[in-house]
């Protein structure tokens, strides 16, 4: 594999040096399967990289809905296979792709005949050949206003899709890197990149991509010496700037785009030999667009280090700002007046662990802030954490997830009826996602073998501002106050805890190539999940997946 020589020096994207072999030291809260990168194929002055996962999850959750007796059961198979591809010329101009297919699409031939989707046979005794189907939330029947007429539904997939596709250029003086493009490479709190295996209970799904022009570069280099120089991608001071178009409405029109600038700055000082390293990111984000007033500044700090045995991190963001496209739809409900709203949201996480080669001890805390007033005129308080940066198995990734989906599915509808031009109940679907919360999650790891993993924690959630169903709770406001009429995603009091959940994992490892889990984990409910008569009852999670990697 040729180097990067002294004329190239500058040209060191900071995005790659977030990659997997620098993640792997100096990201505490990610964990590598160890099975490694795609190995780089020289064909003259063309290189090739290619690499191939299969998935396939099988699922089970009993109960799905706390309180309910129509939703009691979730059960369902399902594939991806992603592809990846890298030819460069010299290394010094790259073009990546990525690609995923089937993705969640259920195994079989499902749907119902003659609607969307449609199996291929309309006898199911006679089903031959699958079809591309998967699970989402939709309308089963009754009230279109009612969450409780909401729940899994099977609804078309796409059967493949291009993931990313962008092009890189080396340049004297720096990277150049133009195309649709991760949003950053790791797990940060907003956004992740989906890559790899890397998340410690669960999986990942696509990843957060952006549209993005971004120059990176290694700048105190070029005052060097030549023999002084580091060319590393692992070491020294990095600057990137970016630029992204987040969104268009009318192509005739410029002003009602959504833009994105920012900037990033970076320190790496990894020392093998004395087994430490250091980490210290910080980013600033800045979007705006003048159709709703729009401008938001995001600002991102993390620190992280290893000494020996014990690595730590911590990572903090805030999200600063004004809007009026939440409040022009919403004031719709209740004939509340337009406003400006303040943007003020934050999070936080923070990881300790210890590693032997046997066993590691690992602790882990997270914040979210929510949102416990959803009056257009108020501030916007709640922050989510990216899909893919999993917190648990069971209370966030599925429980949360459900009861806010079948919320937002009936908050759009609602939206939709009175007129509404944009529709921020969409993004009262949680996906997942850690939010509105403080918890507390150790978790213990035991590896008897150099292929096989055994891990167990406990995760405890809090939520400070209590859990709030914005749109349902707007719905039945009867005056100016709303503390009397809010309500939690279940119908019944904002409740501050959301429970306890047992998480556990199993991993076979065989040949570098394959990959087998199984996950288990058992939630007891608090009072966030609590209905109208203060009721919720226990569930239980069982997963199972294969994984090929090439």
């Amino acid at each position: 594999m040729r180097r990067f020589g002294p004329p190239h020096l500058l040209a060191l994207l900071l995005p790659l040096c977030l990659a997997a072999p620098a993640r792997a030291q100096v990201e505490p809260w990610a964990d590598d399967d160890g099975l490694g990168a795609p190995t780089r194929h020289e064909f003259g002055d063309y290189g090739l990289q290619v690499g191939a996962e299969y998935r396939g999850n099988w699922l089970y959750v009993n109960p799905i809905d706390l309180n309910g007796t129509k939703h009691r059961r979730a059960s369902w198979i399902e594939h991806r296979l992603r592809l990846d591809a890298n030819v460069d010329f010299d290394e010094k101009v790259r073009l990546v792709m990525s690609f995923d297919a089937l993705d969640g699409t259920l195994w079989g031939d499902n749907g119902t005949f003659g609607a969307s989707p449609s199996p291929n046979s309309g006898t199911r005794v006679a089903a031959t050949n699958p079809n591309s189907a998967k699970p989402g939330v939709g309308y089963i029947g009754g009230d279109e206003l009612d969450p409780d007429s909401y729940g899994y539904v099977l609804v078309p997939n796409d059967t493949f899709k291009v993931r990313r596709a962008y092009g890189e250029v080396v340049t004297p003086v720096g990277v150049l890197r133009i195309g649709r493009q991760p949003t950053t490479e790791g797990m940060t709190i907003l956004v992740a990149d989906g890559d790899g295996r890397t998340n410690r209970f669960g999986y990942s799904n696509a990843g957060d991509s952006t549209d993005r022009i971004l120059f990176a570069t290694k700048p105190l280099e070029g005052l060097k010496d030549e023999s002084e120089r580091d060319t590393s991608r692992e070491r020294g001071l990095f600057l990137a700037g970016f630029y992204d178009r987040a969104a268009s409405r009318e192509i005739r029109l410029f002003g009602d785009d959504l833009h994105g600038v920012g900037g990033v700055v970076r320190w790496l000082d990894p020392q093998p030999t004395r087994g430490t390293s250091l980490e210290l990111q910080g980013i600033v984000a800045h979007r705006w667009e003048s159709v709703y007033d729009t401008n938001i500044t995001i600002a991102n700090l993390k620190a992280a280090g290893r000494i020996d045995h014990l690595t730590a991190g911590i990572e903090g963001v805030g999200i600063f700002g004004r809007t009026r496209e939440i409040s022009e739809a919403l004031s719709l409900i209740n004939n509340d007046p337009i406003v400006r709203q303040k943007v003020e949201q934050f999070g936080a996480r923070a990881v300790v662990r210890w590693d032997e080669p046997t066993w590691t001890a690992y602790l882990e805390g997270d914040f979210a802030t929510g949102d416990h007033d959803p009056n257009p005129g108020t501030a916007l308080t709640q922050l989510i954490f990216a899909e893919d940066n999993n917190v648990g198995l069971l209370m966030f990734e599925r429980i949360l997830h459900f009861a806010s989906a079948r919320s937002s599915a009936a908050g759009v509808v609602l939206l939709r009826r009175i007129g509404a031009d944009t529709f921020p109940a969409e993004r009262v679907d949680t996906e997942g996602s850690f939010t509105n919360a403080l918890a507390v999650f150790p978790q213990f790891d035991f590896r008897p073998h150099k292929n096989v993993l055994l891990r167990g924690g406990v995760l405890m959630a809090w939520s400070p501002s209590g859990t709030v169903d914005p749109t349902a709770s707007l719905n039945r406001r009867d005056g100016r106050e709303i503390e009397d009429d809010l309500v939690n995603f279940n119908g019944g009091r904002p409740g501050n805890f959301y429970g306890t959940e047992l998480d556990g994992r199993f991993q076979w490892k065989y040949l570098d190539h394959f990959l087998f889990d199984l996950e288990g984990a058992v939630l007891f409910p608090g009072d966030a999940f609590d209905d109208q008569n203060g009721q919720s009852v226990r569930s239980v999670l069982i997963q199972g997946r294969s994984t090929f990697v090439f």
